[in-house]
């Protein structure tokens, strides 16, 4: 059906309400804005809805909250799994209130058990519910560190992890059968007169904490330590001061700028953890109380992005990988590692967390990027009672190291970490100079991610095309160095189908391409591996000039 087709629809439909059909009226004549609202359905995919906010099948808003909730009702009862209820949480970004009660509505409607989160809360702390009331799922409303203008819509699994793309897979078939809004159910009473309806809070915040606590690596610690917290305006102020505190560390500074919920982050361009503008408050307040770690968390607080005095005590971001690889060698060297233990890392994941890992006795699975994948292992493990996890991380900034939950933590990291800067200080060292310490022992590596944002109606047959010419036209060397391929779509990895590819190379170095599952962006990422870190950089920047030269010709 042609856009403007559709804008029709919808403009005459009596379930959109009266202020989204006067501004529906109010673009009548604006027939390029109708046909980017209406040209298609926002993508329903293994990774749920994420999108700008606004009007129309191609954005976010409470109706397609609605229609997606409607499909996982379906889904549920179809296959026999509704008896348990839904666990839903929210973080601090413009409607997602109110697209959580519009979820629970839906589910109510359909007769199943909803708990509802009292207040704002983290993705990881779902994830920790879904397991901890024995429910048969889970759905947060958050778009993570996507910026101000988007929000999403996210499933759990029983399990408590994202679902995989074969368990989505009855979701997004009933998703796209529901043809007409007049098939959804929606509850119109009271919230909580709602038999079936129940509120969440403190006795879950309370087991969390201490599953949290269990992670703990060592106690060998200086916890006087100073800490600068950000948590960006998002769901972090709750829970990252709070488990610090219990953990012992008693000198915590919060930028009190952003410690407050702002669905505009305000303070910020994107709540990004991983962007050194991002962290410029907290480092600035850290250069004022001489703190010895910065950590910020994004909205949802399942990444963290740090900060550390370098040896010339100059604040020096690290990057995902190289946060990654001091925390398994954290885990390796001051912790008790269990009989068979193993580490789960993603493809597009350096190889220094590898080497560290197996350096260390402990076994390394690759899975592909997302989190999802690593906790569907983990439950794995879980069931056979074979293997037994110990972390998972992915290069994008997430990190879990417990079996409570199945999704990276943000705040089990940050007492990790706020734990290892500890553990060292009180030998005379810091987290910096066991960076320096561990490249020198398992060489150097550079690593660097370079995105082309495709928006628009064109955006994702651009993306596709990429890898289509790509595999017509492979890459025999880069950076003047021979290549072999891996082609997650067509090669036999043991690995479910995923269009990826990656050019491996005697070196260590790698070149990996995808589009993303999140955002309209094409990634590229670049690891570079050499015998010194000007080496390293020097490779990583041709590798990708080569690349990017390519691509975009």
């Amino acid at each position: 059906m042609e856009a403007s087709a559709v804008y029709q629809e919808w403009l005459q439909n009596p379930l959109i309400n009266e202020g989204d059909r006067t501004y529906l009226e109010s673009i009548k004549e604006e027939e390029t804005l109708i046909e980017e609202l209406f040209y298609r359905n926002l993508v329903f995919g293994t990774a749920g809805m994420r999108g700008i906010i606004g009007i129309g099948t191609n954005r976010i808003n409470i109706y397609q909250v609605a229609k997606a909730t409607q499909a996982y009702a379906n889904a549920l009862s179809q296959l026999g799994f509704n008896k348990k209820g839904i666990v839903i949480a929210y973080d601090t970004r413009n409607f997602s209130k109110e697209f959580a009660e519009e979820a629970a509505r839906v589910l109510l409607q359909n007769d199943i058990k909803v708990y509802l989160f009292d207040d704002i809360c983290s993705v990881p702390e779902l994830s920790f519910a879904v397991r901890h009331l024995d429910t048969d799922g889970g759905i947060v409303i958050t778009a993570s560190h996507n910026p101000k203008e988007y929000n999403g819509y996210k499933i759990y699994s029983s399990y408590g992890g994202q679902l995989v793309p074969g368990d989505m897979e009855p979701i997004i078939k009933a998703f796209n059968k529901i043809e007409s809004f007049s098939s959804i159910r929606i509850y119109s009473g009271e919230l909580y007169d709602h038999p079936l309806m129940f509120s969440i809070g403190k006795e879950v915040h309370e087991a969390y904490y201490k599953a949290l606590l269990k992670t703990s690596i060592s106690d060998d610690i200086n916890k006087n330590i100073r800490i600068v917290y950000s948590p960006i305006h998002g769901t972090g102020m709750r829970c990252v001061p709070e488990i610090l505190k219990r953990r012992g560390f008693v000198n915590i500074d919060i930028v009190q700028e952003q410690n407050l919920p702002d669905i505009s982050f305000s303070t910020v361009k994107v709540p990004n953890p991983e962007s050194e503008e991002t962290l410029t408050m907290a480092v600035n307040l850290a250069k004022k109380k001489d703190a010895d770690l910065v950590l910020a968390t994004d909205p949802d607080c399942d990444r963290v992005g740090i900060a550390v005095k370098d040896e010339q005590g100059r604040y020096t971001l690290l990057n995902g990988n190289q946060i990654g690889a001091l925390l398994i060698d954290y885990i390796v060297h001051a912790g008790q590692l269990p009989e068979n233990a193993v580490m789960i890392q993603t493809v597009v994941t350096s190889g220094l967390g590898k080497n560290i890992a197996e350096a260390g006795g402990v076994e390394v699975l690759e899975v592909l990027t997302g989190f999802k994948y690593i906790g569907e292992k983990m439950t794995e493990f879980e069931q056979k009672k074979n293997k037994n996890f110990i972390l998972g991380y992915e290069e994008s900034y997430g990190y879990l190291s417990g079996n409570h939950a199945r999704d990276k933590d943000a705040a089990n990291a940050c007492m990790l970490l706020a734990e290892m800067a500890g553990y060292y200080q009180l030998r005379g060292s810091s987290i910096y100079q066991r960076l320096t310490q561990i490249y020198h022992q398992h060489g150097y590596y550079n690593e660097k991610l370079h995105n082309i944002t495709f928006d628009g109606i064109d955006g994702m047959n651009k993306m596709g095309k990429i890898l289509d010419m790509l595999r017509a036209n492979p890459f025999s060397t880069i950076d003047n160095e021979p290549v072999s391929v891996t082609d997650y779509m067509y090669d036999e990895t043991g690995l479910p189908k995923e269009n990826v590819l990656k050019y491996n190379m005697e070196s260590g170095s790698w070149v990996a391409l995808r589009p993303s599952g999140t955002e309209p962006k094409f990634k590229i990422y670049f690891s570079a591996v050499a015998e010194t870190q000007s080496l390293s950089i020097e490779k990583c920047n041709r590798m990708l000039e080569q690349i990017v030269k390519e691509i975009e010709n």
